[in-house]
């Protein structure tokens, strides 16, 4: 029996999934904290560079699908509100869907969208926290103690993984995937 590319991604897009909220939990916490001034605070964000790969590169039906289902659980895991990644991840992974074909498919185009994201994301989230009353934070102290240091973490994260990915997407077929 053959194993087809479609194979490949049914299995191998929930497992990269679930270890990303896995390692996502794990990596703040062995990040030194002499990066850190004591109020900075990191957030990985490793489930969603694979939501937003998976979604640039693949077709759009099981990635958004799995990073609907992929965002309760790390709701679940990791915050106080089910739904809030849940709906985050599913929303960039349609919207990702819908610009990808406006888009050269080059490493450089995904850090760039990887980057923005982060920053979208983490905004919403903290809109939201603050409307709802959970956090008293300004947007100023939000800016600076989390989410300058999440863009930087993240950035060389992205950078990282560039290697990694490009043999990743060879291996579930896709071939041009290049720095620039």
């Amino acid at each position: 029996m053959k194993v087809t590319r479609e194979r490949k991604l049914r299995w191998f897009i929930p497992l990269v999934f679930f270890f990303s909220i896995i390692i996502d939990s794990a990596l703040p916490a062995i990040f030194p904290a002499e990066f850190l001034a004591d109020s900075q605070r990191i957030v990985s964000h490793l489930m969603l560079y694979w939501v937003i790969t998976f979604a640039f590169y693949f077709r759009e039906r099981e990635v958004l699908l799995y990073s609907l289902l992929f965002g309760v659980v790390a709701d679940s895991y990791n915050t106080t509100i089910i739904g809030v990644f849940a709906f985050g991840y599913w929303f960039i992974a349609y919207c990702v869907t819908r610009i990808k074909r406006y888009l050269p498919k080059r490493g450089l185009v995904h850090f760039m969208l990887f980057i923005v994201l982060i920053s979208l994301l983490d905004f919403a989230i903290f809109v939201f926290y603050r409307e709802t009353g959970y956090t008293q934070v300004t947007l100023s102290r939000f800016i600076m103690e989390n989410l300058v240091p999440t863009l930087i973490f993240n950035t060389v994260l992205s950078f990282v993984l560039y290697f990694p990915t490009r043999s990743i997407l060879t291996w579930l077929g896709y071939e041009n995937y290049y720095i620039v």
